[in-house]
């Protein structure tokens, strides 16, 4: 993560370089397969959160493990804050 106060600043891409008929090259094959396979970890994860029936945790610790394991799922699907 970049130091806060440095911000890259990306130029905007030149008028009619996106063409959305074009075949699509290697890189942005790989960068959607590396995506897939992120959601693939990502649902896995989930379902692994989901399978447990809360009324089954008996004591602090697993409730507490529940609840930061289910948490950290849920912020990663939190809208970020807007840089100023």
């Amino acid at each position: 993560m970049a130091a806060a106060g440095k911000l890259v600043r990306v130029p905007d891409p030149e008028r009619g370089s996106y063409n959305p008929d074009r075949p699509a090259g290697s890189l942005l094959r790989a960068q959607a397969l590396h995506i897939h396979e992120a959601l693939h970890q990502h649902l896995l994860e989930l379902a692994s959160v989901l399978a447990v029936n809360p009324a089954s945790l008996k004591t602090e610790g697993e409730i507490g493990n529940y609840i930061g394991r289910a948490t950290a799922l849920l912020h990663t699907r939190a809208p970020r804050k807007a840089r100023k």
